[in-house]
């Protein structure tokens, strides 16, 4: 059966193209943007479950009003799940849309009751707290997974030789084991960032109100803990100044973390280019042309890379926001929510589009080897070796290697013989180090020399791959716990029962208080 390709330039590829890669490419070009504050109405939902039970616990709700106000969030949130609520542009954010909703369905004495000690100011930034949380741990996710795929290579290549660049020219003699182990590490650092991110914006502005706080006997410990923030933002004031901060913040980790990925694409694009052809890309993370049919383009590694020049701007423009402002709330905040969205956007695919390609990528050895003999790679090992074997400091022994490589010429490599005639014309006996002038034409020889922490010999990859493994899993760690914490929350949220019949007024509802999420251990 002939499968029909939507793509006109696939005709020439073994497989269809990945449709996450596909998607991720094709970006804006195609894909119409929602609402910024559709993103937000499970949390403002969740929001709004939280301070209604705090306002019953309180004595300020009464429990007929409270179980009115919980019924009709729940009944806009199986709405909004099926499909059948949208928000009213006219009602101007989620927050109204939200508040008319619950007076329609629970009356306007119960729904009128809802925004009581708060602003949309705190509720705003509460929100949006909750949503750069659950992208920000995606987005761990996604590392981590990306970090597990490439130690899984670089295990089965700790031995794979192949050209070692600076400059992008030839250097040295290194492994893909290696090269993959320092992607994993730089993966790891970006985990530390995840967490510290995930850290400093885990912290609750709700009760904070406009910003001067309110009169209201509130409780915003317990609000934070039916949210699964690990605490309040203490100063009512600085929480709601501080709205951008925590947008800032993410779009720098990701911005982070971006760069990284790029580093991988551009290397990708590289050593996949046919006339290296040191790995080869799978059909599925492939382009073609829509004029030339034989064209095998890497688009996915060109759009990160254009991915994350753009969200190193956004976190210019994010930082830039708070300048001029006066202490307190100003509009000006606003636009970081629609660009913290953005930036979500488009980086949250990127690790998974990366470890797909990676996962199906093949790697060629002999290519990989075919590059050995050219650029002199052994120069620099030649030069070590000269200076311990005959006890020459190293700028004398590194001038007999660069003697050797102008006398092996066009060989690509220093030979023997020139090696020989380099020692002869500095006045050193060649004779005491034939052994390591045997050993300059096998490189897995000379990457043997290299016994240090950290080297690309391969002894040295597989122990990288095993205490990598064990840092990208303990830095990955949180996440799965602060996961469990998040879903244990909002199930105790959503499944709060209302009981008793405490007067408004009162200091004490007659449910029994939730207990808290453990504050995260640092």
């Amino acid at each position: 059966m002939t499968v029909t390709k939507k793509q006109i330039w696939g005709g020439h590829l073994a497989a269809s193209p990945d449709e996450l890669m596909i998607a991720f490419c094709a970006g804006r070009d195609t894909t119409p943007l929602p609402m910024a504050d559709a993103a937000l109405l499970p949390f403002d939902l969740w929001t709004n479950r939280a301070h209604a039970i705090m306002l019953h616990r309180q004595g300020i709700l009464s429990a007929a009003e409270a179980r009115a106000i919980l019924a009709a969030l729940g009944a806009l949130e199986a709405e909004a799940q099926a499909g059948r609520f949208a928000l009213d542009p006219a009602l101007e954010d989620v927050h109204v849309n939200v508040e008319r909703y619950v007076t329609a369905r629970a009356g306007a004495d119960a729904g009128g009751r809802l925004h009581t000690g708060r602003s949309r100011n705190d509720q705003v930034a509460t929100d949006m707290r909750l949503y750069l949380r659950g992208v920000m741990l995606e987005f761990g996710e996604g590392l981590h997974a990306l970090g597990a795929t490439l130690l899984d290579q670089a295990r089965a290549h700790a031995g794979t030789v192949m050209p070692g660049f600076t400059h992008h020219q030839p250097a040295m003699f290194t492994t893909w084991g290696h090269w993959l182990c320092s992607y994993a590490q730089a993966l790891c650092r970006d985990l530390e960032r995840v967490r510290l991110a995930c850290d400093l914006l885990n912290r609750s502005p709700l009760g904070a109100a406009a910003a001067f706080g309110t009169s209201w006997p509130v409780d915003r410990e317990l609000t934070a803990a039916l949210l699964a923030f690990d605490r309040v933002e203490l100063n009512t004031l600085d929480a709601v100044t501080s709205r951008w901060e925590a947008e800032a913040q993410a779009a720098y980790t990701f911005a982070g973390a971006m760069a990284h990925l790029a580093l991988i694409a551009q290397d990708l694009i590289l050593l996949s280019h046919p006339y290296w052809g040191m790995v080869r890309l799978a059909d599925r993370y492939v382009t073609g042309s829509s004029i030339m049919p034989q064209k095998r383009n890497p688009d996915f590694a060109e759009v990160l890379k254009g991915k994350s020049a753009w969200v190193a701007g956004m976190v210019g423009g994010l930082l830039g926001v708070p300048r001029g402002l006066m202490s307190g709330y100003n509009r000006d905040t606003q636009i970081t929510k629609a660009a913290a969205m953005d930036v979500a956007r488009e980086c949250l695919p990127a690790p998974h589009v990366l470890r797909g390609a990676m996962a199906s990528l093949t790697v060629r050895p002999e290519a990989m080897r075919a590059r050995l003999g050219e650029g002199f790679l052994v120069a620099t090992d030649f030069a070590d070796a000269l200076a311990r074997a005959l006890g020459l400091p190293f700028r004398a022994s590194y001038e007999i290697a660069a003697a050797a490589v102008r006398l092996s010429g066009a060989a690509g490599t220093i030979t023997a013989a020139a090696a020989r005639e380099a020692l002869q014309q500095a006045g050193h006996d060649p004779t005491p180090v034939g052994h390591l002038l045997a050993e300059l034409a096998d490189p897995a020889r000379v990457l043997a020399w290299r016994r240090h922490t950290g080297s690309p010999a391969p002894a040295q990859v597989r122990a990288q791959v095993r205490a990598l493994g064990q840092e990208l899993a303990a830095r990955a760690a949180f996440l799965a716990e602060r996961r469990r914490e998040i879903e244990a929350a909002w199930e105790r949220c959503r499944g709060y029962r209302i009981t008793g019949k405490a007067p408004r007024g009162g200091t004490q509802g007659s449910a029994a208080r939730p207990s808290r999420p453990s504050a995260r251990r640092r």
